[in-house]
């Protein structure tokens, strides 16, 4: 009889868990963080064209564009290797429309760090590659206190305390801090 009691309830916990641990067909993808579920929400396949980033069902995050995700290549970084999920990582959206920059020059993707390392969820400041079209990222050296990103085209970010700035804008000129 408490065998019985025992499966059944091992049987319910391990449904419940599998029922909350699912990704909602809202969603275009789901990615697990140290602070929760994160849902991505392509703007393309909704009437606002925004899309949106939600931490838990809660939105945290919305921008005028087609698609959003994290970087695909595993430019992350997980400071608690037992509890799994990502700590800090590069996030992507391409814009609905380009944005201008210069003269000459547009903006078609833009890229902010979500850092999950506290309490609370920190969003930084966007940023993007000196080259702005169809660069990726090349390599991330992450720590718990900073983070540097290399694009392909040279450039390099670094981020602290929830802001990124350009240290190398990959022209070959040298630091541009």
């Amino acid at each position: 009889m408490i065998s019985r009691a025992i499966a059944v309830l091992l049987m319910l916990v391990t449904t419940v868990s599998y029922a909350f641990g699912k990704c909602p067909a809202s969603a275009t993808k789901c990615d697990y963080t140290r602070l929760g579920i994160l849902e991505y929400i392509w703007g393309q396949e909704g009437k606002d064209k925004q899309s949106r980033i939600l931490l838990n069902g809660r939105e945290i995050f919305k921008n005028d564009s087609s698609q959003i995700g994290w970087d695909q290549d595993g430019w992350f970084y997980s400071d608690d290797k037992k509890m799994g999920g990502m700590s800090k990582f590069v996030v992507y959206y391409d814009l609905n429309e380009p944005r201008q920059i210069t003269k000459d020059l547009y903006l078609y993707r833009a890229y902010r760090i979500f850092d999950f390392s506290g309490e609370e969820v920190v969003i930084s400041n966007e940023f993007y590659p000196h080259e702005v079209w169809n660069i990726d990222i090349d390599w991330a050296s992450w720590g718990k206190k900073n983070a540097v990103i290399a694009f392909k085209d040279g450039s390099r970010f670094k981020y602290e305390n929830g802001h990124v700035t350009m240290i190398n804008d990959g022209s070959g000129a040298g630091e541009s801090e």
